[in-house]
């Protein structure tokens, strides 16, 4: 099992070849299913068309994922009924929380306008959690998007206190929908092992 490597490959194939309760704390954001385009630019994410892939990751998530540890688990208030639904009845992940990113501007829209996003908490057993200030409601560094970048790249500084929040020096983090690695540069910097999958090629290659 190589580690600190972001791996071409589709997600549920390449958990399949990792052991039972091999990963310290799993962080990722998944395709919605929503099939849309994002933003000014109309960029697409691969394997968008089924909000399916999203929940049938989660069965090899919960069995590559150790015991008395954690999924955060990005989502929107669109699929977020359907994610619940799903992983009540056909998982055996407890659902643990809710958190809100609040993001400093707001996107794009008619109406409403977006302005935050969903982090679903999943547990495997009863983790243990190591940050006193974690609140429910979450701000971090704004991501200027244009049309080089992942039209879904979260800030680093997020991840970071996640990966705090949940994890130790040495622990190894996965990233099944990897993206443009977010996820694997925040353990970088706090010393952890990590493990990124990204299906699409040209993030692999940034």
């Amino acid at each position: 099992m190589e580690t600190n490597k972001i791996i071409h490959a589709d997600c549920i194939e390449y958990m399949r070849t990792l052991p039972n309760n091999c990963v310290d704390l799993i962080i990722t954001d998944p395709p919605y299913g929503d099939n849309v385009a994002y933003g000014w630019n109309n960029k697409t994410i691969k394997n968008n068309e089924n909000p399916l892939i999203n929940c049938s990751a989660l069965v090899e998530m919960y069995r590559v994922l150790k015991r008395n540890r954690s999924l955060y688990l990005f989502t929107n208030w669109k699929h977020y009924p359907f994610l619940t639904e799903f992983v009540l009845r056909y998982t055996n992940f407890k659902i643990r929380h809710l958190v809100v990113w609040k993001k400093h501007n707001f996107g794009l829209g008619w109406a409403f306008r977006h302005q935050y996003e969903l982090i679903l908490i999943l547990e495997k057993g009863k983790p243990k959690y190591n940050l006193k200030d974690f609140s429910d409601v979450q701000t971090a560094s704004h991501i200027n998007h244009n049309k080089l970048n992942h039209p879904h790249e979260k800030p680093i500084d997020l991840l970071m206190k996640m990966v705090e929040h949940s994890s130790k020096k040495g622990d190894l983090v996965l990233d099944p929908f990897a993206g443009s690695g977010s996820t694997c540069k925040a353990c970088e910097k706090l010393e952890r092992k990590w493990i990124g999958v990204e299906l699409d090629e040209r993030w692999v290659k940034n």
